[in-house]
């Protein structure tokens, strides 16, 4: 069961509004229509997708979805999609009362009716309640106060609700007054939080088969960046037989939250062959040097501004300090790392959150396992380039040979297109 299902357990609530709300763009200044627009657009891409080209509007400054009577199951999915929507912080299934011309004391009654029908349909055994009436428009007559203390009376007269928390309530039944009208819900769902993708710049990810990427990933991707990938193929399987590969499974999943992303995968056979004839103790780190250049290069035909991985500071011997300085000297790109200060477990848990994880403790062939077992925790910059002119006698030609076997696949919220789909951030 995802979450969406397990939030909206009770699909005949008359749900026909889904109210949005945001964090961080609400600190944006001359600029925030922009950010207003992107996240409006991306919300209809995901929807969409989905098959639910549904209308996303903006009124005042609030963001919603309508919801068409016929959506029937298909409300789940639209909230799953929603809440890997970056740049929304919480996600309510609502009932909207519209009002003409302000909400009036009938408004009100209709709202306390469905209030009560929530009420009815969700109570649980042991479970406590709170209502909060949320007067925005401060014209309607009444205090809030008051208002809270008799629907929840009624509540407890008219349904088997019994015990109430204002402080922790199991459920909260709330209604929101604004002067266009009135919502009214009981659940709400948490967002991906951050910026809406397309409004940072674009980053090559190296994503490999393991936990970690896939995090970094998705956390730049709720700092607004969108992403393409680049792999390493141990195999020729994993390059020829996507369909069995589980990085491609992986990219595709993370489109969900990237939009629209593009998958390089490329051969690792050629650094391969051309390390037998000068074998070196600081193979690892010159295969993760490669890998950098190799993603670098494609970098002018992608677009991207920086490189991505998902290092994280000591956590194996190729991630030292000073191993993360000799791969960033071998490009002229920064290169990201989100996951630096997470210790293992904080990377599993936003794996596990994020639908990663089960996929990336599958067993997989990996680059970085093929070159050593032990691989060097220290190295120099200077050592590496001495090694590299001695094992390769012309680098440029290796990426080029490299990148000439790349074989792409385009992903978009999730599914596979064609490479000549629209990429909506280029």
């Amino acid at each position: 069961m995802t979450q969406a299902e397990a939030l909206i357990q009770h699909p005949d609530q008359g749900i026909n509004r889904i109210l949005l709300t945001y964090g961080e763009l609400a600190l944006k200044g001359r600029n925030l229509n922009d950010f207003k627009q992107r996240l409006r657009e991306n919300i209809r891409l995901r929807l969409k997708a989905e098959g639910l080209p549904w209308p996303v509007r903006w009124q005042h400054k609030r963001l919603y979805v309508e919801v068409p009577e016929t959506a029937g199951d298909s409300l789940h999915r639209a909230i799953q999609a929603l809440s890997e929507a970056a740049g929304l912080v919480w996600i309510y299934p609502t009932r909207w009362i519209p009002a003409a011309q302000r909400p009036d004391e009938s408004h009100m009654a209709e709202a306390a009716e469905h209030l009560l029908e929530l009420a009815r349909q969700s109570h649980r055994r042991g479970e406590r309640f709170r209502v909060s009436i949320n007067r925005v428009d401060k014209r309607f007559p009444g205090r809030s106060s008051e208002m809270e203390r008799e629907l929840g009376a009624r509540i407890v007269r008219e349904s088997d609700w019994e015990a109430v928390s204002l402080n922790r309530p199991d459920r909260n039944f709330q209604i929101n007054i604004y002067p266009e009208g009135l919502y009214v819900f009981c659940q709400r769902l948490p967002g991906m939080g951050g910026l809406p993708v397309g409004s940072g710049g674009r980053l090559m990810t190296m994503l490999s088969g393991g936990i970690d990427s896939p995090v970094a990933a998705w956390m730049m991707a709720k700092r607004g960046c969108p992403q393409d990938f680049i792999h390493f193929t141990a195999t020729h399987q994993q390059q020829n037989d996507p369909e069995s590969n589980k990085v491609v499974a992986m990219a595709r999943h993370l489109s969900r939250f990237t939009i629209h992303s593009r998958l390089y995968l490329v051969p690792y056979t050629h650094f391969d062959l051309a390390m037998l004839a000068s074998p070196s103790d600081y193979g690892v780190i010159m295969f993760r040097r490669f890998m950098a250049r190799v993603a670098e290069s494609l970098c002018e035909e992608t677009g991207a501004l920086a490189l991505l991985n998902g290092d994280s500071l000591g956590q194996v011997a190729s991630q030292t300090l000073e191993n993360m300085v000799s791969k960033s000297r071998a490009v002229t790109l920064p290169i990201l790392r989100p996951l630096v200060g997470l210790d293992k477990q904080e990377i599993v848990d936003i794996a596990r959150r994020i639908a990663t994880y089960e996929n990336a403790i599958q067993p997989y062939k990996d680059c970085c396992a093929l070159i050593e077992q032990s691989p060097r925790t220290r190295s120099r910059h200077e050592r590496l380039e001495s090694e590299e002119s001695q094992a390769f006698d012309d680098y440029e030609t290796l990426i080029q040979i490299t990148l000439s076997e790349a074989r792409r696949l385009d992903f978009h919220c999730g599914q596979e297109v064609g490479a000549d789909h629209k990429d909506p951030y280029r």
